[in-house]
């Protein structure tokens, strides 16, 4: 054996093992999260091809690598080449081999890349790894014909890769040649010395011995659990039908995204929420999406999924908290939640939301839409069955918000006044509500959703009523434009500063010619609480009239 193929073996086995083992945490080069790196690997790949040959199929690739070994293994007696094009092609196999590179660029042009990847060599071993079972069971049917047929088939009749990569190494300059005298007899490939009893003494394993063995595996890496340790069945939701799958936090733009993800699985490996898991739809065979069932994207994670992307499908977030990175909005059915079907006064959805974006009001869910970051706690905690009462939709552009200055907050919070809201609230230096519309609507919407809470809140006018909801929803700061006599007080009872441009003795109606109707239905009163009920039911006398 040459040098030169003891260090093609020996890299061909580091390529290995450093591949697999960043499906298990191992901090490999392959697990290091540098955007281009994938990208720029290939192409120098692509460059050496024609000088080295098919270095990428001899070193590089794993899932080839796994092939020869299993030759290796199955076929000791055999001289089994390593590089498929050292042989001329047949006919029949350069059909198949173009007809299968036609259909992935036709695929990849309508649409439909992510499938076209999936029959990628690092895409199959990524998807067998983070036990995708399509991808499981193609990986165990390539590893069974190499281990039944004659030599590396995938890479000698399908891999797309693997055909352009024979093209460029046809005239390659250091790559092993076949003289022009070969007949392609393949009589090179016949096992050393006459008779024998056949591989499969040579070997120790029986075919059928290893087809069970390869079936076994394939059936233990797709099999779930349905037992909650091992006794009580486990009732799983149904999937709710989204009109846009929830993608990893970091995946901003969705169409950027679908280019450049080739579902190679490593993402869905290292989640430790385990709520990623790899599409079935067409368009996004094999690329991951958050599936709630079983787990859902837990607000301490430092963005594993973005550090380990080889691609720069999912962005690593870097000095960006996850709970100021919105991935998808939460939405209720009423109707199938248990507090209608059953009459059960379930909180299980606001309890478990980290972002506090959920309240119970009238005896229902209220979503905050603004405060809501799309984790799926909500929807992964639901007990209604068979298909969850909450659940998230996807954002088709991500959102990451990142807390600024007071000031500037404030600043900003005016602008948009001035741009036509009447009401803006932020939390945590973050804005998280734009109400428009006309009088203490916008702040009753607010009150209801529980996101006046420790928030900043900027009102076109607050009078005696307006500061009263504020009191009532706990608001820490209110600034306004204008304010009434008496506001001050009243947000003082819940602690909450008042920080007006001008104070006028009273709020006056739309006509200019009286108070208005809700600082009347508050006049002579003192308790937020009581003041808020009387506004409502003045709200709704005026809206009966």
């Amino acid at each position: 054996m040459s040098a030169k193929t003891v260090v093609k073996a020996l890299v061909s086995v580091a390529v290995t093992v450093a591949v697999s083992a960043a499906f298990f945490g191992a901090p490999t080069a392959f697990a290091c999260r540098v955007q281009p790196a994938a990208t720029v690997a290939f192409l120098v790949a692509l460059a050496l091809t024609p000088v080295f040959g098919r270095l990428f199929c001899e070193c590089l690739c794993p899932l080839g690598c796994l092939q020869s070994l299993v030759n290796l293994l199955f076929h000791p007696w055999r001289k089994v080449r390593r590089v498929c094009t050292r042989l001329p092609e047949s006919l029949a196999q350069r059909v198949v081999r173009w007809s299968v590179l036609a259909l992935f660029a036709l695929a990849a042009a309508a649409g439909f890349g992510a499938l076209s990847w999936s029959i990628t060599p690092y895409s199959i071993f990524g998807k067998a790894l983070s036990r995708f079972a399509p991808g499981v069971a193609l990986f165990a049917a390539i590893l069974a014909a190499a281990a039944f047929g004659k030599g590396r088939f995938w890479c000698n009749w399908v891999c797309p890769a693997g055909t352009l990569f024979g093209v460029l190494s046809r005239k390659s300059l250091l790559a092993h040649k076949v003289g022009g005298g070969c007949a392609n007899c393949r009589a090179c490939f016949e096992r050393r010395g006459e008779g024998g009893s056949g591989e499969a003494e040579a070997s120790g394993v029986t075919r059928r011995e290893a087809v069970k063995c390869v079936a076994a595996l394939a059936a233990a890496d797709v099999v779930e659990k349905t037992t909650d340790g091992g006794f009580a069945p486990v009732s799983l939701p149904g999937v709710p039908r989204r009109a846009a799958p929830v993608l990893p936090p970091g995946a901003a733009e969705r169409a950027e995204f679908s280019l450049k993800c080739v579902g190679c699985g490593l993402c869905i490996s290292v989640c430790r929420g385990d709520c990623l898991s790899a599409s079935l739809e067409l368009k996004r065979f094999g690329q991951p999406e958050m599936d709630f069932r079983r787990g859902h994207c837990l607000v301490g994670c430092s963005g594993e999924c973005g550090r380990v992307c080889p691609t720069g499908a999912i962005a690593k977030l870097t000095g960006v908290d996850r709970m100021n990175v919105h991935i998808g909005r939460a939405t209720l059915r009423n109707d199938l939640c248990i507090r209608s079907t059953k009459g059960v006064e379930c909180t299980a959805c606001t309890r478990k939301c980290p972002a506090k974006a959920i309240h119970i009001v009238e005896g229902f869910p209220v979503v905050d839409a603004e405060a809501c970051i799309g984790c799926g706690a909500c929807e992964h905690v639901c007990p209604a069955r068979p298909m969850p009462a909450i659940f998230v939709e996807g954002l088709e552009r991500q959102r990451i918000v990142s807390p600024i200055a007071k000031r500037d907050l404030v600043a900003e919070m005016r602008r948009l006044l001035e741009e036509g809201a009447s009401l803006v609230v932020a939390r945590g230096g973050v804005i998280v509500a734009v109400e428009r519309g006309r009088g203490i609507g916008p702040l009753l919407k607010a009150l209801d959703s529980g996101a006046l809470a420790d928030a900043v809140v900027v009102d076109k006018v607050i009078g005696r009523a307006a500061a009263a909801v504020c009191a009532l929803g706990r608001a820490a700061e209110v600034v306004t434009p204008l304010a009434a006599e008496g506001a001050a007080d009243i947000l003082a009872v819940c602690g909450a500063s008042l920080s007006a441009d001008q104070t006028v003795r009273t709020i006056l109606n739309r006509d200019k010619y009286g108070s208005c109707p809700m600082e009347r239905a508050v006049s002579g009163l003192s308790e937020p609480a009581g003041m808020v009920a009387a506004v409502r039911s003045t709200l709704e006398k005026l809206e009966r009239n």
